[in-house]
């Protein structure tokens, strides 16, 4: 019986020792599936039962902020508190910036105005084939006001007298906004008057044929003419000034040569007789004739 007895005990060992290296191989060969990884869609809702089978152990929610604000006027307890971990502290708006560049100036919107008065001054706008040769000489006066207006006062009056100087056709430069009032022999003398202006101007008293034609900023032009200084302005103000020069030469088909420049101040009268210029201003300096063709290099 002990031989038996043994001989089966070491059957059953041996059969042990190959048995457990299949059986741990089958456990974890994730083929045969024993222990696997459970697809999480399944962990999901096992995770979902579960926290609707324990609701208690959910976290408390914060306190609404917004139930909590104090009425106008009275201080906010918790608006200078300090920052809560977890609590999103709320978002502050930054400044709202303009359309515009921050180098614009605001001004009211004046645009219909500008354009109404520029169909208006068009009308009041010689046909070009009548300025030319209507001048012996062209006359381009610069006009420099230091003297602040009266308050109420709306444009700057300037009147312009050719009665004595018939041949003699005048170009304001102003910088500033004018109101200009013409006499001239024959009354209906066509093209007469032009204007180069950064600014807005007016006509006192127009009627059609009284301009050869105007440049202004306000309405529509690219560029003007700046104001001269013969002595004290730099090469770009000289560029920029003989190339309108030669513009309006061109417009009353004249020699740069028959041109003359007058930089006057402050005035509110302008007559001219023959050579003469007469003023209640203050001239500043005069460039004529061949100096000026020099000075403008034509």
């Amino acid at each position: 019986m002990r031989n038996g007895s043994g001989r089966w005990g070491l059957g059953l060992a041996a059969l042990a020792a190959v048995a457990i290296p299949f059986a741990v191989i089958a456990a974890l060969d994730p083929r045969i599936g024993l222990l696997r990884p459970r697809p999480a869609g399944e962990a999901g809702r096992e995770s979902a039962q579960g926290a609707d089978r324990a609701p208690a152990e959910m976290p408390a929610r914060l306190p609404d902020r917004a139930a909590e604000a104090p009425a106008p006027g009275r201080p906010c307890p918790v608006c200078a508190a300090p920052a809560v971990i977890g609590v999103v502290p709320p978002l502050v708006s930054a400044p709202i910036r303009g359309t515009l560049p921050d180098s614009e100036i605001q001004i009211p919107d004046v645009s219909a105005e500008r354009a109404a008065r520029r169909e208006r001054l068009i009308g009041w706008t010689a046909h070009p084939d009548r300025v030319s040769g209507s001048a012996a000489h062209l006359d381009l006066v610069g006009l420099v006001y230091t003297a602040p207006r009266e308050a109420g006062a709306g444009y700057r009056a300037l009147a312009i007298d050719l009665a004595g100087a018939p041949d003699r056709a005048v170009v304001v430069v102003t910088e500033q906004p004018v109101t200009l009032a013409l006499t001239s022999i024959p009354p209906d003398r066509a093209g007469a008057l032009g204007v180069e202006s950064s600014a807005a101007f007016d006509l006192a008293q127009g009627r059609p044929g009284l301009l050869a034609g105007f440049r202004a900023l306000p309405y529509g032009a690219a560029e003007v003419a700046p104001v001269l200084d013969p002595v004290r302005s730099g090469p770009e103000t000289l560029r920029d000034f003989c190339a309108a020069l030669r513009l309006w030469a061109v417009q009353y088909g004249l020699p740069p040569g028959r041109t003359r420049y007058t930089l006057i101040e402050n005035p509110t009268r302008i007559a001219l007789a023959g050579e003469a210029v007469q003023t209640d201003g203050t001239a500043r300096g005069r460039v004529s004739g061949r100096r000026l063709a020099r000075l403008c290099r034509v």
